[in-house]
């Protein structure tokens, strides 16, 4: 695995430069430079907006009481997007688009489905207060609270020797003599 990501950090580089010179020879390198700025803006610009929109929705589900996994997961592909868009390059913003269009990372959630479901074990709870809800369970369990008891005043120790006396303002620990030199 550490050899995969340390030819990938340095073929990866090398791919992006030599599609960047392909771009310029095709279009000039003033246009490539334009579209590698517009494709960081458009980055940041969806991280701003539809990562809000994402997670509300996400928040929407969890209120719903309905697993937010298709939100997460669209949530975090969006994000994965507009990050590879910011990263200059035009690999990496192609890759972007590819997260941010929703019929992509459909096939991207089918295909993690099928790859990591025997990974995960999903365990559903639920909890269920009838029809009537918790709030007709706390509201018919009223009742008087009640309790005879007694109260005793504690002067002496269970040796039978007095307790101390408090002086003012000795409550917070801090002798009297301590605090007036």
């Amino acid at each position: 695995m550490f050899v995969f990501i340390l030819a990938l950090l340095i073929i990866w580089p090398i791919a992006e430069l030599f599609v960047m010179v392909q771009v310029a020879d095709w279009i000039g390198f003033f246009w490539m430079l334009l579209l590698l700025f517009l494709s960081a803006v458009a980055g940041f610009t969806v991280l701003k907006h539809r990562g809000r929109a994402h997670w509300r929705r996400f928040r929407g589900a969890i209120d719903e009481r309905r697993p937010p996994a298709r939100e997460a997961f669209n949530g975090v592909m969006i994000t994965a997007g507009a990050l590879l868009l910011i990263i200059p390059g035009f690999i990496t913003s192609a890759l972007g688009l590819i997260l941010l269009f929703p019929p992509t990372r459909w096939l991207l959630r089918l295909v993690a489905i099928t790859l990591f479901a025997s990974k995960f074990k999903v365990a559903a709870t639920s909890a269920s207060w009838g029809n009537r809800g918790y709030g007709y369970y706390r509201s018919s369990r009223r009742t008087a609270y009640d309790i005879d008891g007694e109260a005793v005043d504690v002067t002496d120790r269970p040796d039978g020797e007095p307790l101390p006396q408090l002086r003012s303002g000795s409550e917070s620990g801090e002798d009297q003599d301590d605090r007036n030199p």
